[in-house]
């Protein structure tokens, strides 16, 4: 029987897992300067024929100065099927002009599919961190903003210090406090972790006036980051955008 995999190319790694009865486990994650080995060496073990799905979106720079997705099919044994979101998605898409991002239809795909009924705000922490409210049977867009790595790494360019994410995660005082710098440090901190959380929470806000049976979900490497926002009450699933890709991987091989 071939396994089926579900491969995640974001902006700064790669992630894939195994899908399997309807969840995604193990979930496996490497930095692209080492993807293609770590993902070699991995697919090398499985030791069966490998069924792959991965949406349908331009690989990013740090992608592409890694040699993916040249590797991959390779490394499967296969092409991966290319997975469009938009055309599978359960829900109408609320979108003016151009496409939405095929990582926030996917996550909004798995929120579907956790409640077909329900309304969600869905937080994707990020390179980027995007913000978007899924109404039952309806996308209805949302709020792109630059992420926290992203924006500490552009202060290089103005010579200022570079903000590292500690073990703990990103570092900044809670409360009022938080926008009180007293120090460089200490204002970068209240202008980037502190300043980008009070943003998202507005954001998340206003979203949930347009719909206020909607419930904070969040994702993306920097989830920790806005657990709890506005004293409500967040859901996190790590892995938000992968399930949403099995599900319409799932819907188009069926």
């Amino acid at each position: 029987m071939a396994v089926t995999v579900v491969l995640d190319a974001g902006g700064s790694r790669l992630k894939w897992g195994v899908f399997h009865g309807g969840t995604i486990g193990p979930v496996h994650s490497a930095a692209w300067n080492e993807a293609e080995a770590v993902f070699r060496a991995w697919a090398a073990g499985q030791g069966d024929e490998m069924r792959a799905g991965m949406l349908d979106r331009p690989a990013t720079p740090a992608a592409l100065e890694a040699g993916f997705p040249d590797w991959l099919a390779d490394a499967l044994g296969s092409n991966p099927i290319r997975i469009d979101p938009a055309a599978g998605a359960p829900f109408a898409i609320d979108y003016a002009q151009g496409e939405a991002g095929a990582d926030r239809l996917a996550a909004a795909v798995a929120c579907h599919d956790r409640d077909p009924g329900g309304s969600f705000v869905i937080i994707d922490a990020g390179t980027c961190i995007t913000v978007d409210l899924l109404s039952p049977g309806r996308w209805r867009g949302g709020a792109i903003l630059p992420g926290l790595g992203l924006q500490s790494a552009s202060l290089a360019d103005a010579g200022l210090p570079v903000l590292d994410k500690g073990k703990a995660g990103w570092s900044c005082r809670p409360g009022a406090e938080g926008a009180l710098g007293r120090s460089t440090r200490e204002a970068i901190e209240a202008g980037i972790p502190w300043a980008t959380r009070e943003a998202v929470t507005a954001t998340a806000r206003a979203l949930m006036e347009l719909d206020p049976c909607a419930q904070p979900i969040l994702t993306g490497g920097d989830a920790d980051h806005f657990d709890g926002i506005g004293g409500w009450r967040t859901f996190a699933d790590p892995n938000l955008v992968l399930n949403g890709t099995a599900r319409l991987l799932n819907a188009l091989t069926a």
